[in-house]
């Protein structure tokens, strides 16, 4: 149990943790290399450990490769860093839009990993939502303040706060469980 959770812990923060801590000691540049190298490497041990891809992650993954490989090609690390304002806008909207339609995308995403009411779900999709768009826009109020070196403190309180937040969201899942979820609104 604790082998597999430390190889998921390990391919979703792996990555970025590598790229905090070379972008302290090395260039922005290589720092971005490294961390698209890895997200690569991240996915292919996602998938053959899971036999399937996980739409969430895998959007983001493809979003760290694509705006990491035109900051390499460029050595601009513009494009890494407002890739963050980018998906964490869309994902916003679409997470808000997708309650106001009754289709919350996170039921979509992770039915597979909760048992949640319906009610669940929504509140889950809002919360989240609304998450995404505050690190969109703090990400461009940074970003537009900050030389690239400052960003990536603020990469590291954001991910540091988008985890506790993730973890708290447990206490919806236990309360909005389905009748067949484990205590925290798992699947069994």
């Amino acid at each position: 149990m604790y082998k597999k959770a430390i190889l998921n812990l390990s391919i979703e923060f792996g990555p970025i943790l590598v790229f905090v801590m070379l972008a302290e000691v090395t260039d922005f540049i290589f720092a971005t290399t490294a961390f698209v190298v890895l997200t690569g490497v991240s996915l292919i041990v996602a998938f053959y450990e899971r036999k399937s891809f996980a739409w969430f992650p895998f959007v983001v993954a493809v979003s760290v490769i694509g705006f990491g490989l035109l900051t390499i090609i460029t050595k601009n690390p513009f494009f890494f860093i407002f890739k963050d304002t980018i998906y964490n806008a869309f994902f916003g909207v679409i997470a808000l839009c997708s309650v106001v339609i009754k289709k919350p995308i996170l039921k979509v995403l992770f039915h597979d990993t909760f048992d949640m009411l319906d009610r669940g779900w929504s509140i889950l999709t809002i919360r989240w939502g609304v998450m995404f768009l505050i690190l969109a826009g703090s990400n461009e109020v940074i970003r537009r303040m900050l030389t690239e070196n400052e960003w990536v403190l603020y990469k590291i309180a954001a991910t540091f706060v988008t985890a506790i937040f993730g973890f708290y969201q447990f206490t919806l899942s236990k309360k909005y469980r389905g009748p067949n979820a484990t205590e925290w609104g798992m699947k069994s």
